[in-house]
């Protein structure tokens, strides 16, 4: 168990299972909910990152398998975009960063991700095209700035890549949403790689098989929806809302405790 007593263990599975369930519905793995809720249920800073990474390995794989099915992955622009961030993903990973800091860069990360989602649609989004020679810098800045945020603190980077590919008419909406399911697998399965020859896993694959299995439910359900574009905007205000809710507890978690 992560946490303890039993009553906050389901709470805290009934958390992980919404994130995964939103996240992956608009075709992401959730990596900064889990993380945030981890803080806000009270774990030690040195096992949020690595449990965030393996619950966005499951969920991200899920995503992506069902995009992968449909012949909707970008692979070319997956492909660069992995060359530069793998290696910082590794990077990231084999930090051992202090609690202060996990925070830190945790309440921002959501603040910007609130700011995404409230203020940018995919919808209407215009798809617009981008010259040939300002890809390359694009996608190298994006790769390794997002990889090393995924190695780092567990955060999967794959909402913020999603609409920069758009506004940088990289991909379109399905393509997009695709290469940010792969990403955060790919990012995620370094990044924990790294933290595991750096001997910190603090914790036994037993403590974290309720949690591993309640976000493969939760995102098998939400990556149909994900696919299929169901209830579309619907979810991603939902996903607001609880992402508005994690950050004011992290806040009060972060600023308010002693």
């Amino acid at each position: 168990m992560l946490v303890e007593p039993i009553y906050l263990q389901l709470a805290l599975l009934l958390t992980f299972f919404l994130s995964a369930a939103l996240h992956s519905s608009i075709g992401l793995g959730g990596g900064s909910s889990y993380t945030a809720w981890m803080v806000i249920f009270a774990l030690p800073a040195l096992m949020i990152p690595p449990v965030a990474l393996s619950l966005n390995i499951l969920v991200s794989s899920i995503v992506s398998l069902q995009f992968i099915r449909k012949g909707l992955m970008p692979w070319k622009i997956l492909g660069l975009l992995l060359i530069f961030s793998l290696p910082s993903a590794y990077i990231g990973g084999s930090l051992q960063i202090n609690e202060n800091s996990v925070y830190s860069i945790l309440l921002v990360s959501l603040v910007v991700i609130v700011l995404r989602l409230f203020f940018f649609d995919t919808s209407d989004y215009p798809e617009i095209g981008t010259q040939r020679h300002l890809r390359f810098i694009y996608i190298v800045c994006l790769g390794t700035l997002l990889g090393l945020l995924a190695g780092t603190v567990g955060i999967g980077g794959g909402i913020y890549l999603v609409p920069m590919l758009l506004m940088l008419g990289l991909a379109n909406i399905k393509q997009a949403a695709a290469c940010g399911g792969a990403f955060i697998f790919c990012n995620s399965l370094v990044g924990l790689m790294a933290k595991w020859h750096s001997n910190i896993i603090p914790f036994d694959f037993e403590q974290i098989a309720p949690s591993l299995l309640t976000v493969a439910i939760g995102g098998i359900l939400g990556s149909q929806f994900s696919i299929n574009q169901k209830n579309h905007i619907a979810l991603q205000k939902v996903l607001l809302v609880v992402l508005v809710l994690a950050c004011l507890l992290l806040a009060r978690r972060i600023f308010l405790s002693p």
